[in-house]
């Protein structure tokens, strides 16, 4: 097949697939730190599912056969918990200081856990700003299934990180969460007057 691709598209999908051979890598890195079974086989999923759709898109970006949409990874990869029944924990709990490993043999299961968030979090939203700019639709249907992957990534480690307390979520105190968010009103869309064209 050869599809005709604009000059955007070759540029953020060329930045795309940098960024998860990076992320490949890294994941490679700290595998061996991990020492929990289950921060084991969610790193293992993780890497599959990113070697997976790394090589999909380089078979499209190669045109090698049709473009097919990533298929969606949420069932496989949120095995251990649902968002249904996920409960995040709110609120610092003794946060203890941190700072960089000393040495290798220093890299700790939260180290590992924050990795795999932050490494899906960052990735995600290189997928999605791609998205905007791919014209070719199943390109971009691709890049968008690939965004939401690793957002669902990103929280399947979040929510792990989350429950052991190595990830804490600070909140505002309620009256001035409660004075910030009162602030927003709804509007009357049945009364809005807008010009018609």
């Amino acid at each position: 097949m050869n599809m005709q691709l604009g000059a955007h598209e070759v540029l953020e999908l060329h930045e795309v697939l940098s960024d998860a051979i990076h992320g490949i890598n890294t994941l490679k890195l700290y595998r061996p730190h991990a020492h929990d079974r289950e921060l084991q086989a969610m790193t293992d999923r993780h890497l599959n599912s990113l070697m997976i759709e790394y090589n999909q898109m380089v078979g499209l970006a190669n045109h090698h056969g049709a473009i097919q949409a990533i298929p969606s990874r949420r069932g496989a990869l949120m095995m251990n918990q649902s968002d249904a029944g996920f409960q995040p924990k709110y609120g610092l709990r003794n946060p203890q200081p941190v700072s960089p490993a000393e040495t290798v043999n220093d890299i700790t299961d939260e180290d590992v856990a924050t990795c795999l968030v932050n490494c899906h979090k960052q990735t995600a939203a290189l997928k999605m700003k791609a998205t905007m700019e791919m014209a070719h639709p199943q390109l971009r249907h691709m890049m968008q299934t690939a965004a939401n992957a690793s957002a669902d990534m990103a929280y399947e480690a979040f929510q792990y990180a989350n429950q052991r307390g190595m990830y804490q979520v600070p909140t505002l105190k309620d009256t001035t969460m409660n004075t910030f968010m009162s602030a927003y009103r709804p509007m009357n869309v049945a009364q809005t007057n807008l010009p018609v064209m």
